[in-house]
């Protein structure tokens, strides 16, 4: 059996580049609630809200579960 890999996680900004190519999304786009359990089930640090399409060894892509980092607070100067 093969070994499950930690799930990736991605930048705010890398996941909205992924997203734009429509290579990634919210969970909610997956319709399949099979495979929505299986991720919960088998990759216990995935959050549940986002996926990806990457490509295997054979270039074909294939989808994965993905965490997207949480935003940065921004700080305003003090006037």
């Amino acid at each position: 059996m093969s070994e499950i890999a930690a799930v990736e996680t991605l930048t705010r900004e890398q996941y909205l580049q992924r997203q734009y190519h429509a290579t990634a999304g919210p969970s909610t786009d997956i319709e399949d609630t099979a495979v929505l359990q299986r991720w919960r089930t088998q990759r216990p640090d995935w959050r549940g809200k986002y996926w990806t399409l990457s490509p295997d060894e054979g270039e074909v892509l294939r989808l994965h579960p993905i965490n997207v980092a949480a935003r940065r607070a921004t700080t305003t100067p003090a006037a």
